[in-house]
């Protein structure tokens, strides 16, 4: 999982072993929180908390962080989407080392806000469109990051890696030669569509126009929101085809918060000769045995590393 914050955390020591490995997932709405015990695949505790407008995100945190479990975890971080802003920029043409350097200093022509209030980092992708040096610039709310590390530090054995949601899907995928697509919905975000392969996220966009994809009904589904969604996944598909020159995609997983997502996976599937399946069928063996929301299932993509042993 690529760890965005890393000047951060690199700053705090680290304690002795960890017996067990934790993920904390968080949506504009929603935290979830999996803990493991080191060396199994099913979690020893799973919990969700709604974010109501009336609580603040330090007190949502704190709450969901009181397991004891977490004195002996290791723990990984996904933000919540409205803490950051994603954008896609050129490639300061510099040396690597000085790469963070050079965006702090040209943020200010991207971002809205004053530099003091955020954190720069950033990310790459294995392969762009010929003549493109594009890099993905991530500036997240500084306050929010302060007070996330101070509390996260205070409640784990040790904090691993903070990333963001567009980050947290690769490692399920870690052994995949072939490329999937991922259509991910949480309530009142823009969808998330992507394409990993062999562990790395090759493509990503944000689509408006399903925000409120979880209160979509069956009629909705079946005539029409399925339809424009086919569309938009064929556009993100001929992309990745003709203009990044990949092989193409060889399955599509669906997570959205809808009770008519089995509609919705066989709607589009009608459209497309390539499976399309929900996402919980990647990441079942690592979920609880009861049935869970689909917020749990980044959760799980962002544990995955430590629950493979991967320290890095």
């Amino acid at each position: 999982m690529t760890n965005i914050f890393r000047s951060l955390i690199g700053k705090l020591k680290r304690k002795s072993a960890a017996t067990h490995t934790a993920a904390l997932m968080m949506t504009s709405t929603h935290l979830y929180l999996l803990i493991y015990l080191n060396g199994q695949k099913k979690p020893v505790h799973h919990e969700e908390i709604i974010k109501t407008p009336d609580t603040s995100w330090g007190e949502c945190i704190e709450e969901i962080l009181k397991n004891e479990l977490l004195k002996t975890a290791t723990l990984n971080i996904v933000l919540p989407g409205d803490q950051y802003q994603m954008l896609v920029v050129d490639k300061p043409d510099v040396e690597e080392a000085e790469i963070a350097a050079a965006l702090k200093y040209s943020a200010k022509d991207y971002i809205s806000g004053s530099l003091e209030d955020v954190v720069i980092e950033y990310f790459d992708i294995p392969t762009q469109i010929f003549g493109q040096n594009k890099i993905n610039l991530i500036a997240a709310k500084k306050k929010f990051i302060e007070e996330l590390i101070k509390i996260a530090t205070k409640a784990c054995h040790s904090l691993h890696r903070i990333t963001v949601d567009e980050l947290a899907y690769q490692d399920i995928f870690n052994n995949d030669e072939d490329a999937s697509m991922l259509v991910i919905h949480h309530p009142k975000e823009e969808l998330l569509m992507q394409i990993v392969k062999d562990g790395q996220l090759f493509f990503f966009r944000r689509i408006r126009g399903f925000t409120n994809l979880e209160q979509f009904a069956e009629l909705e589904i079946s005539h029409g929101a399925s339809d424009s969604l086919s569309l938009e996944i064929q556009r993100s598909l001929d992309y990745f085809e003709s203009q990044l020159r990949q092989a193409p995609v060889k399955r599509i997983y669906l997570a959205v918060s809808n009770p008519h997502q089995n509609l919705l996976i066989d709607k589009i599937g009608e459209n497309f000769t390539i499976p399309v399946l929900p996402l919980k069928n990647r990441v079942a063996d690592e979920l609880p045995e009861v049935d869970v929301d689909q917020g749990f299932y980044p959760t799980v993509g962002a544990a995955k590393e430590l629950l493979n042993g991967v320290d890095s």
